[in-house]
């Protein structure tokens, strides 16, 4: 690109710029007509037709509110069951807000302050009235927009007066609902509470009960004491008849039967020699005699005396398993007692609570009118100046596209510049305009 075509682009810009401005001063009429029109129609239909909407606004303090929705699950144990039951709802900041846009209550309204229902619905409602939580906290601002300011005054009060009655007789609801829960299930605790204890005064009292079974366990304990000990005695005298039997037949191997003895025979001078029995081994033979007939005696008292002390300790063992079995029965009975007499005075104290909090008027606890609404003085719609100042701005934008859309469509010939432009050739002359010469 050389320096002439450099130099030529700069001048085709400002032509170019120089032409759009050219068609705005062509089309100035126009523009200017176009604009006053339309800041014209806006200044009129903001003054003289739309019709003045006053806003009336209220400021609620919720002085009860958590950060966020509480939800007990179902696996809690029964004392945050039946808590949660006798607990006053705490709702959310905009749980609050959404209740104030619900249906219910603006029906109440249109019904406590007589309304003509064909045309204030709830629907409408939900377009005139506006609830927010301001940031950063617990203020609701309630904002009724209406064409009456009296009306929009009353209204905004008359929905913060339902709005605290209809929170108060949620509250007596819920809370009825739950006093007629707590009780039915009181009563039907207090009945089973009364099984158990008469099937505790039947366990007591029945035959072969835990203290007949402790007596006869005592009992048995005794005589198996009794008969071991006699066992035992008679196995150490056994024992003792043995070792005696054992030591006599030693010492009687020992001894002869027969011993020498010599006798002088009248009329002669030597001695005869005769054998007779022994007297010591008939002696040994008789105390071994006395030994084996103990050692009998004392075999047959012990085979006696094991199968007493087996029966008696199959007995005791039979009465043990029954003891264990009747005591684990009266254990569970009693910690099904104490666990009913719990749930009962749970019960009994939840249902006082309950009823304590029903008798709450919790619309005037929880929340306070800090702002009665006033009646408007002045109305917040139509905004004039805004609405000039918008309908300048469009005015001007459409004007001025409208110029520009008729130069495109413009295809006449008016002046020696437009022949140039337009068909690229020199002009040679002008015709001037003359008008018609009068004779």
């Amino acid at each position: 690109m050389d320096q002439a075509e450099m130099n030529r682009e700069p001048v085709e810009e400002v032509i170019d710029l120089r032409h759009y401005v050219d068609i705005l001063r062509k089309r100035k009429k126009i523009i200017f007509l176009v604009t006053f029109l339309s800041v014209f129609t806006s200044a009129v239909l903001s003054f003289f037709v739309l019709p003045p909407v006053y806003e009336a606004k209220v400021l609620l303090l919720v002085t009860q509110a958590s950060d966020k929705l509480n939800i007990t699950r179902s696996g809690d144990n029964l004392d945050s069951f039946i808590s949660s039951l006798s607990r006053i709802p705490q709702l959310t900041m905009n749980t609050y807000v959404d209740q104030l846009k619900g249906e219910v209550l603006a029906q109440r309204v249109i019904d406590r302050l007589g309304l003509d229902r064909e045309i204030y619905t709830t629907a409408l409602f939900a377009k005139i009235v506006e609830a927010r939580a301001l940031k950063d906290s617990n203020i609701i601002e309630l904002k009724v927009r209406e064409k009456d300011p009296a009306l929009a005054s009353k209204l905004a009060n008359t929905l913060s007066e339902q709005y605290l009655e209809l929170i108060s007789e949620k509250n007596q609801e819920q809370m009825s609902r739950s006093v007629d829960f707590l009780s039915r299930q009181a009563e039907s605790t207090e009945k089973e509470l009364k099984q158990v204890i008469e099937k505790l005064r039947a366990f007591e009292t029945e035959s072969g009960g835990i203290a007949v079974l402790e007596h006869q366990f005592q009992a048995k304990s005794q005589d198996l004491a009794k008969h071991q000990s006699l066992l035992n005695d008679a196995r150490v005298e056994l024992s003792q008849a043995e070792a005696g039997r054992d030591r006599l037949e030693s010492e009687l191997a020992k001894t002869p039967k027969t011993i020498a003895v010599k006798k002088a025979v009248d009329g002669s001078k030597d001695p005869v020699v005769s054998e007779e029995v022994n007297p010591l081994y008939i002696t040994l033979s008789q105390e071994l005699n006395q030994k084996t007939g103990k050692a009998t005696e004392a075999r047959a008292r012990i085979a006696a005396l094991e199968k007493i002390v087996a029966e008696l300790n199959g007995e005791i063992s039979g009465i043990q398993s029954l003891l264990v079995t009747k005591k684990s029965g009266l254990e569970q009975l009693e910690a099904e007692k104490k666990r009913l007499e719990n749930a009962r005075n749970l019960l009994a104290e939840k249902t006082t609570q309950t009823q304590i909090a029903k008798s709450i008027d919790l619309g005037g606890t929880t929340i306070m009118v800090v702002s009665p609404a006033l009646v408007p003085d002045d109305p917040v719609k139509p905004n004039k100046k805004l609405n000039i100042a918008v309908a300048f701005v469009l005015g001007l934008m459409a004007s001025v596209a409208l110029a520009f859309l008729m130069e495109h469509l413009d295809n006449t010939l008016k002046s020696a510049d437009d022949v140039l432009a337009k068909l690229n050739v020199p002009v040679l002359g002008v015709i001037p305009s003359v008008g018609r010469i009068k004779e």
